[in-house]
């Protein structure tokens, strides 16, 4: 019954996941387009990679895996992204059986491992996950199971340290600061007595270094070690004395950033009650250690100065439905129902509303998704009507056209047939400068692209709308949300 049951919870997941996807729900912007450059570099040039995508803290990469795990699939797909989110978006839903699993051991009950599964498969925040083309996306999974395995050795099972050290790795490789992950492993010792060996620390060590192997390689092929070591400095300084976050503003981070979790898990268009939620659990998990042990195992980021990306909750959302879990079994059976059943609807209506929109919960800009982008494509190539024509843009990040360079090349190139020329600032060094041929002076038919001003300084924004009023003259525009297309045509020499 539980293996069926399992089976048909991640077909309603898979669904949930990639029902927008071909309607254009994909966020893509400048990460994505650079990520889908670096990868295809593998399959296209037989171009192995050994750096992965730089990190926020300047010094810092990174895991290459990622770049490897989507390389296939955007093979597959001839350059298609949304053939990548389909994939990630069923890594997403494997997440199910580790939690699954581990609720049976919890609760004894296939009732209750069950719900704990359709909790993971409606839920808001993992929908938004599952599409998502950028490298904490698969570590939804990974850390899930990262729990699971603690759970293992827990009861004895020397294997679950193993593969618990593994998936710490790996979710490492997709994003760097999971890297706090080795941390919790000799806290959950201490926690909860578990028996180790000088032969499961040596054992353990050299999967660990093995899973992390990429990282040194690439230290010593680009002799960056000093860059490495002042990246670290950056994490674990404070910055500015007179600057620093004082604790209140800290701890109110943390806080903030736990209701988030059961926000956009369980009541994802109520902010109260999903806040509220958070308290209840509290409450009812403060005996079960392991589940406190999992929903306070990020605290180390905050230690060091905080984080205010969303995935700092990556794969929080085990111990989260876990201790929903554990509250409904406290309740009486209506009551229970009731509160499922508006979990549920909540969820799934969020899923109706945002995900057309993209990942609009983990990215900054908004609007640039590939409904969008597409669409203002499309328009370019109606306008031209099969005749040249050429594009300049305004991007986040400034004067970078590999987003626009890589969809023209992927999509453009292959409904169209031909790419148009580019005539802004130089691609010199950056992803995409081949993709379209640079030319001095836009043709007859040209277009400026204006990508959504959020993050671009505002001089900056006025200075390029002026640079280019002052080589072309607009005739119409176009609004896709915040994205902007301006046709135009060449300001005649005097």
């Amino acid at each position: 019954m539980l293996k069926k049951a399992i089976f048909l919870i991640v077909i309603l997941a898979f669904i949930l996941r990639i029902l927008f996807i071909f309607q254009g729900g994909v966020s893509f912007h400048y990460d994505m387009a650079r990520d889908a450059y670096e990868a295809q570099k593998i399959w296209k040039d037989g171009h192995l990679k050994i750096l992965g995508p730089p990190t926020s803290t300047p010094g810092l990469y990174h895991g290459v895996v990622y770049y490897y795990l989507i390389a296939p699939f955007y093979m597959l797909g001839q350059g298609d992204p949304r053939i990548v989110a389909i994939f990630l978006s069923f890594i997403n839903c494997l997440a199910i059986i580790p939690i699954v699993l581990l609720a049976k051991d919890f609760f004894k009950s296939n009732k209750w491992a069950i719900l704990s599964g359709l909790l993971f498969a409606v839920s808001f925040e993992a929908v938004q996950y599952a599409p998502w083309i950028s490298d904490p996306s698969p570590a939804m999974l990974t850390i899930a199971l990262f729990f699971y395995f603690l759970k293992v050795w827990q009861k004895g099972n020397q294997l679950g340290l193993y593969l618990a050290v593994f998936m710490a790795a790996l979710s490492t490789q997709f994003e760097f600061f999971f890297l706090y992950l080795f941390i919790l492993i000799p806290v959950f010792i201490y926690i909860f007595k578990t028996r180790i060996y000088l032969k499961d620390v040596l054992i353990s060590s050299l999967i660990a270094a093995l899973g992390l192997s990429s990282f040194f390689v690439a230290t010593f092929k680009f002799n960056s070690w000093g860059l490495m070591l002042g990246g670290f400095v950056n994490i674990f300084t404070t910055g500015q004395l007179n600057f620093r976050m004082s604790f209140s503003e800290q701890f109110l981070n943390y806080i903030n950033k736990l209701t988030e979790l059961f926000i956009n898990n369980f009541f994802p268009i109520n902010v109260f009650l999903g806040g509220l939620l958070m308290f209840v659990v509290l409450y009812f998990v403060r005996k079960e250690k392991f589940i406190l042990f999992c929903l306070f195992s990020n605290l180390p980021i905050f230690i060091f100065g905080g984080h205010s990306n969303v995935y700092v909750n990556a794969g929080l959302v085990v111990p989260a439905i876990l201790g929903v879990v554990i509250v409904l079994r406290y309740l009486n059976r209506y009551l229970s129902l009731l509160i499922i059943g508006l979990v549920i609807v909540s969820n799934v209506y969020a899923i109706f509303k945002y995900s057309p929109q993209g990942q609009i919960m983990l990215v900054i800009p908004l609007d640039m998704n590939l409904k969008n982008e597409l669409r203002l494509i499309d328009e370019t190539y109606k306008i031209a009507s099969g005749e040249p024509f050429s594009v300049n843009s305004l991007t986040l990040p400034l004067w970078t056209n590999t987003t626009w360079a890589y969809l023209y090349s992927w999509y453009g190139q292959g409904k169209y047939g031909y790419v148009p020329a580019f005539y802004g600032h130089d691609q010199i060094g950056l992803l995409g400068r081949d993709s379209l041929q640079k030319i001095e002076k836009p043709y007859v038919k040209t277009f400026f692209i204006i990508e959504p001003h959020v993050g671009i300084p505002e001089d900056r924004y006025n200075w390029e709308i002026g640079s280019e009023n002052s080589k072309t003259e607009l005739i119409k525009q176009f609004d896709y949300g915040e994205v902007k297309l301006q046709f135009r045509k060449p300001k005649m020499n005097e």
